[in-house]
């Protein structure tokens, strides 16, 4: 097995479930988007203790999907005896890139680094929520929140301090189903990250193109992190310890490529993720 891609996977993060029937819902709500079904499912299960009973009913759910669970990574003694009673492999999928030195040469053009930077740029981002180009939505909650700081606190200063000191990642490439990224510093895709597939940034998140899959910036737990994508449409994103789901009725895999699209943001306000659509002036 490729360290870091399944062939013809879908990852399921489900780590920020509590108790079964939260795994139970958020699963059947994921298995039901298309693009899951037919698939080898990567689930992570954080450290919910599951019986073998109720793992069977969790691999009986996936099999009805015509789908197949490839392995599970799990934090849970428990449910890791449950496992190995089931046959069911423990796994980490995991794809490690540590972030280039900046004396590195960029594996992109400077044309698109300076379209980058004029969209994504620090300038676009420093103005008041409350600006009325602003268009500003909430992602649906399904975990209760940390708290959030002062924006002004000695915490959150070192927290952007920190951020600042990051390099950047550039991939150029379409992050495909059954794959898994994480980068030591801020990250930038040059393509989609379609469903199923799952990219972790210690710092920032920008994609240049749509953002299908699962998202966490912030990963050692910087609230300051944003996640930035020219569409978002991630089954869910997680900034530092904070989660959100795409809302129920919202399960649209297929988004039409457009030269329409207007850039979004996604961060952490008042105790939720919200997107921010980031319009020109």
């Amino acid at each position: 097995m490729d360290k870091g891609y399944i062939e013809n996977g879908f990852i399921v993060d489900l780590s920020n479930a509590r108790k079964t029937s939260e795994i139970i819902y958020e699963l059947s709500r994921i298995l039901d988007i298309p693009e899951a079904q037919n698939k080898q499912v990567c689930l992570k299960l954080g450290s919910v203790a599951l019986s073998q009973s109720e793992l069977t009913s969790i691999k009986a759910l996936v099999e009805s999907m015509d789908s197949e669970i490839e392995f599970i990574s799990t934090s849970s003694p428990e449910t890791i005896d449950s496992a190995k009673s089931l046959n069911i492999e423990i796994s980490e999928l995991e794809n490690v890139i540590e972030a280039p030195d900046f004396e590195m040469e960029p594996t992109v053009s400077p044309e698109v680094e300076n379209a980058l930077d004029k969209i994504f740029g620090d300038n676009d981002f420093d103005k008041d929520e409350d600006e009325p180009e602003k268009e500003v939505k909430e992602m649906e909650a399904t975990v209760d929140f940390i708290d959030e700081e002062d924006e002004d606190d000695e915490e959150t200063l070192a927290m952007k301090a920190e951020a600042e000191k990051l390099p950047t990642l550039y991939i150029k490439k379409t992050i495909r189903s059954g794959q898994s990224i994480t980068s030591d510093g801020n990250l930038i895709i040059i393509g989609d990250v379609n469903p199923g597939a799952e990219i972790i940034a210690k710092g920032d998140i920008t994609v240049w193109g749509i953002l299908g899959g699962i998202a966490h910036a912030g990963a050692e737990g910087n609230s300051q992190a944003r996640i930035r994508a020219l569409k978002m449409n991630a089954i869910q994103l997680r900034i530092a310890d904070v989660f959100a789901r795409r809302p129920d009725g919202a399960n649209t895999p297929f988004v039409q490529k457009t030269n329409e699209f207007v850039p979004e943001e996604a961060k952490i306000y008042r105790k939720n993720i919200i997107i921010n659509k980031l319009l020109e002036n």
